[in-house]
């Protein structure tokens, strides 16, 4: 059985746990507790110097790194691929991936902060243009299919739905201000979007990635 190791809500991990269940693999998951620096432990740095998730152990061996991680559990399990079976989809899910990692986690991890302690001003507001930027991508690549790289779920969506999903959570926290950034609700600016979050939510096993402390 595979080993997660995981902070709770963390964006990158989350995507390592969204692959497991997309393969209908089985894992346990070891939360670390970021309050008390667990991810710092000598325990923990013995797996990863680095001091950061997500880390995934199979037996003797560690990945390190989200998307290795994914691109390891991939070839080991070929079945219910998550990078495509063509060398088009491949280059399709990284270019989506690659985005997602960049451009989308950039603008969102730089607002939630932010945006989950409540803070409105003119940093915050410019911040949330790029969120909006961002999410209109993301409305623009799903265009009529159920993922962001077709019919089917794969390393792209994994990428992308934790960053989505902590915004749909700082407008579940913070109502009125992610209103009044047009972030809230998602699905009347980003009805294929907020779309796509439920469609991720009812996967079977979702709930064992879904983060405890919510």
């Amino acid at each position: 059985m595979y080993e997660i190791y995981t902070i709770s809500g963390a964006p990158r991990p989350w995507r390592v746990l969204l692959g497991l269940v997309a393969k209908g693999l089985a894992f346990e998951t070891h939360v670390l507790d970021a309050s008390k620096n667990e991810h710092k432990a000598p325990a923990f740095l013995a797996l990863n110097p680095r001091g950061r998730t997500p880390v995934l152990r199979d037996g003797d061996l560690v990945v390190t790194e989200s998307l290795a991680i994914l691109a390891y559990l991939d070839r080991a399990h070929p079945e219910r691929p998550l990078f495509g079976t063509t060398a088009k989809e491949h280059a399709r899910i990284w270019e989506i991936a690659s985005q997602a990692d960049g451009d989308f986690a950039n603008a969102t991890n730089a607002f939630l902060g932010s945006a989950f302690a409540g803070t409105e001003d003119e940093n915050v507001r410019k911040a949330a243009e790029l969120v909006r930027a961002e999410l209109r991508w993301l409305e623009e690549t799903l265009g009529d299919a159920a993922h962001l790289a077709g019919d089917r779920i794969s390393a792209a969506d994994c990428v992308a739905f934790p960053n989505a999903r902590l915004t749909v959570r700082a407008g579940e926290r913070q109502p009125e201000l992610m209103r009044r950034l047009e972030l809230h609700p998602l699905a009347d600016a980003y009805p294929r979007v907020a779309a796509w979050v439920k469609r991720i939510e009812s996967l079977p096993g979702y709930a064992k990635t879904y983060p405890p402390h919510w």
